[in-house]
């Protein structure tokens, strides 16, 4: 049992020391939804008023856990939005994420 707890306690502090290294901004599409469904309308209108510099130069990660179901086409918009100014783009959450983009600078 003390092996166990052991080899749960080394897996969380690297899970700890991943999130940390990791240092994303994060764009979380819930706060884009009106009241936690996705409308394209309100969405779009969401997108247009996000202030895109505050991503300039971040490894960004657009959260995608969600209830709600979201198209993937609205993933797509906040990428191609996030393409040209991001160091980096990743979906998922802090612990499980896959890269989608990466600039070359």
């Amino acid at each position: 049992m003390h092996l166990k707890t052991q080899t749960q306690n080394a897996l969380a502090a690297a899970e700890l020391r991943l999130a940390v290294k990791m240092n994303f901004t994060i764009l979380d599409i819930q706060d884009l939804l009106e009241e936690g469904i996705f409308k394209e309308d309100a969405f779009l209108t969401q997108v247009e008023k996000i202030d895109w510099i505050r991503y300039t130069d971040k490894k960004v990660l657009i959260r995608g856990c969600s209830s709600s179901i979201i198209p993937p086409w609205a993933y797509m918009i906040l990428t191609g939005k996030l393409a040209v100014i991001a160091q980096s783009i990743r979906f998922g959450n802090e612990h499980d994420h896959i890269l989608v983009h990466r600039n070359k600078k």
